[in-house]
């Protein structure tokens, strides 16, 4: 999937945060976060834009009353005798209480018409030749994250993370361990910065992949066909 796009940044985040992105679109963007700052800087603002639609509510601690009568409409409306002749006793507690329901209304409706907003909103349909169903997160020493692979069936999208400190002298690439031989097989040069994608092999496919590996190479690549200095591995993981 292209991230690249604003507006679908933007909405994705949006569903994110409301909890209305469902399935392995969420664990797909649940990964963009931990390698991605423009993910992460997206699903803040809609974090703060709507924590901000409760500021302005009045802060007011219910009575017990009105916690009751909450359980009472789980519970299919049953309130007993005792609870209700002290409702009846007290109505004007009851007519300092009235805030609650009209302010719990308000924000339904405030998140239903910021949902609403989304879904009116232009959305390129999603290209399913670039939707993932397997991926891959490489990690340094420090468990921090240093590329994201995604998996398509036409091609790997490895993305670099801000955490990566790339050396200018050297070059990173990537081998894949098939299980029905002992060679590795490169897959080629990873990116420093940025997106990068790969042509996906046929054993991607058929689930022939035993691990991935990022070897230390110079420029260019390995002289040899083989890496050179293995610095990381990754399994595959299957959405």
């Amino acid at each position: 999937m292209k991230y690249d796009n604003d507006e679908l940044m933007s909405y994705l985040a949006a569903e994110y945060v409301l909890g209305t992105l469902n399935g392995a679109a969420r664990k797909r963007f649940a990964r963009l976060l931990m390698t991605s700052s423009h993910a992460r800087e997206a699903t803040t603002q809609w974090e703060r834009h709507l924590n901000a639609l409760g500021t302005p509510l009045p802060h007011k601690v219910p009575n017990e009353e009105v916690w009751t009568k909450i359980q009472a409409r789980i519970h299919g409306g049953k309130i007993s005798l005792l609870t209700q002749a002290r409702s009846d006793g007290n109505t004007q507690d009851n007519t300092k209480n009235n805030w609650f329901w009209p302010t719990i209304s308000a924000i339904s409706l405030a998140a239903s018409l910021v949902l609403a907003i989304l879904l009116m909103q232009p959305i390129q349909p999603v290209d399913q030749r670039f939707v993932s169903d397997q991926f891959a997160l490489v990690k340094g020493k420090q468990q921090q994250s240093l590329w994201l692979i995604d998996v398509t069936s036409e091609q790997l999208i490895v993305k670099a993370s801000d955490k990566l400190v790339a050396r200018s002298d050297k070059d990173y690439e990537l081998w894949m361990v098939v299980k029905t031989q002992e060679a590795p097989i490169s897959l080629g040069l990873l990116p420093k910065s940025g997106t990068a994608s790969l042509p996906v092999p046929q054993d991607f496919a058929n689930g022939n992949i035993a691990l991935l590996a990022v070897s230390l190479e110079p420029i260019g690549g390995s002289p040899t066909g083989s890496p050179t200095e293995v610095l990381y591995t990754a399994e595959l993981i299957k959405i």
